[in-house]
């Protein structure tokens, strides 16, 4: 029998939301690839990058108030342990914060190329896009550090978001049930 599993609480949605903002903005580079190949939908694709930016600092909020709920919860049981997960946050928020500035940086350029008249559109676009570009690497290279980080919590030191309550007879009702199927 299917069924929607029961939604965690606050603090056990860190892992379901904070993998929105890793892929999100580690793809929002493709469309700035694929504006420089094809000139001819160039705003098309430079307004998809910037929507995902967008969108993955949007998402970047939620997992940094999610990790910031887990970690008021989870057992930390030593000082190594408090000391990664203060770690893994800082370099979380530092992530965000440059996307935060990425973000501003690029809605900048952006609005530049709107209204600038059309000689200074070009020399706007190569700075700011210069500083997008060196942001964009240096922020990626912070989440992957904080990805990284997040990863070792959980798969070598053990610290788990509360995800909700197993429950044998669940899954036990349910596998008899698959049974009487056959």
């Amino acid at each position: 029998m299917f069924g929607f599993p029961p939604l965690p609480p606050f603090e056990g949605m860190h892992p379901i939301v904070v993998h929105f903002p890793i892929a999100i903005l580690m793809i929002a580079w493709l469309p700035i690839l694929l504006a420089l190949a094809d000139k001819k939908r160039r705003n098309h694709w430079i307004t998809s990058a910037f929507l995902l930016l967008v969108l993955g600092t949007l998402f970047s909020f939620g997992a940094v108030l999610t990790g910031e709920a887990t970690e008021d919860v989870v057992d930390k049981g030593s000082q190594l342990l408090e000391q990664a997960v203060h770690q893994h946050e800082e370099t979380a928020e530092m992530a965000r914060n440059i996307f935060i500035a990425l973000t501003l940086l690029a809605a900048a350029v952006l609005f530049v190329r709107a209204k600038a008249p059309e000689a200074k559109k070009k020399t706007a676009s190569s700075i700011g896009g210069v500083f997008i570009a060196a942001l964009y690497i240096f922020g990626i290279m912070t989440l992957a550090n904080a990805s990284h980080q997040g990863g070792v919590l959980v798969h070598d030191l053990g610290i788990h978001a509360p995800v909700g309550t197993f429950d044998p007879a669940t899954l036990e009702s349910s596998y008899e049930s698959h049974e009487d199927d056959d």
